[in-house]
Formats: C-alpha cells, structure tokens, sequence
C-alpha cells in the first residue's frame, strides 16, 4: 500500500513552531474474527481438517490484523520508521452465568509475519509457548511483539502483505468472537516531505 504523508501533520508541525525533523505518528485499529465452535460444527468427523482448517483462520486473523497496516495517506518517501507496537486479542463475551466458556485455547501458537508480496519476511510478534493453554484457556493476551523494523521491507515495494501463521489446538467448544486491538508506530520525517513536496 502506497504512503503519503498528510499535509495537515506539517501544517500543525510547522503552525506549532516544533522542529520539523522526525514525527512519531501512531495509527491505532480494531477489528475482529470469529470462529466456529463445537457447538455449531456438532459432532462432524470432519471438524479437525475440514470444517476448522488453520489456514482458513489464519487467512481471516492475517485479514483482521492487517487493518492496522492500512498506511495510506504518508509519503512512502518520508516514512524512517515503521514497526507494529501493540496486538491485543480478547474474546468477546468470556463468560456465561458466572462460568468462563470461551478462550483462546484453540490456538497453540500464533506467529504475525510482515513482508513484500511474500518476500523477505519479518517477524513481527509471535506468542510465548503455552500462552493459550487451558480450556478455555485466557480470555486476553498481549501478543509479544519483536521490535522488528518494518520500513525495509515496505521501502522494498510497493506494498506490505500480512501473514498470520497459526498452528491450532482444539476447536472452542462455543463460537468465539475475537476482537484485536492493534498499534501501528511509524516515525516520519518532515523535512523530507516538505522536500519532495515541490
């Protein structure tokens, strides 16, 4: 996705006498994914493979998550920094009569890969092992992010693409809505738009 940089954030820059060399811009995103649960899929022997297949969910999550990578509107030029600072995950409606029901214990381990049309990837966050155990299992999780530096990668062409790698454990017992929380931090520099401006 291409970048450019917001003239308004220069104006502002420069309307507030602030030096106008890097800029930190943080683009926050929520968004969300459900799953099936056993109690929609029944008893199907076809559950694991199927009816549940990783790579589906791992497709949707990927699709969640990339709304935070939604860059437009900066100058690709500009942009010094770019890293992913927050990814939460929290079901949605936990508990049912005093009773936890939902959890992500159907995920086993969970990688958020970022590259250039599926070249040079880079990690971005990956969960701790056996941070989803349990059933349930936990109703949030503060994924660990790698600190990676993502601009590379983006420099390299002209878009980000998002991978979500999930190695599954068991379907929940109750379909289960997840909602992400996601952080985008990218630093700009200003003078280099004001630059390449003319």
């Amino acid at each position: 996705m291409h970048l450019r940089f917001s003239l308004a954030l220069v104006s502002a820059c420069l309307a507030l006498g602030v030096g106008c060399g890097a800029t930190t811009v943080k683009v926050p995103a929520n968004s969300s994914v459900d799953v099936p649960g056993e109690d929609i899929l029944g008893t199907n022997p076809l559950v694991p493979d199927d009816v549940f297949p990783a790579d589906a969910l791992s497709e949707a999550l990927a699709q969640a998550i990339a709304q935070s990578f939604d860059t437009s509107g900066y100058d690709k030029d500009a942009v010094d920094s770019l890293k992913l600072t927050k990814l939460t995950m929290t079901v949605r409606d936990p508990e049912q009569n005093g009773r936890a029901i939902r959890g992500l214990g159907f995920i086993d381990k969970l990688t958020i890969s970022v590259s250039n049309s599926g070249d040079n990837a880079v990690v971005a966050a990956e969960s701790a092992d056996a941070a989803f155990d349990g059933n349930p299992g936990p109703a949030s999780y503060d994924m660990p992010l790698t600190d990676a530096e993502l601009n590379p990668v983006f420099q390299a062409g002209d878009s980000l693409d998002l991978t979500a790698d999930l190695q599954p454990s068991e379907p929940p017992n109750f379909a289960t809505t997840v909602d992400f929380e996601t952080e985008l931090t990218i630093q700009i520099n200003v003078g280099g738009v004001l630059n390449g401006s003319g």
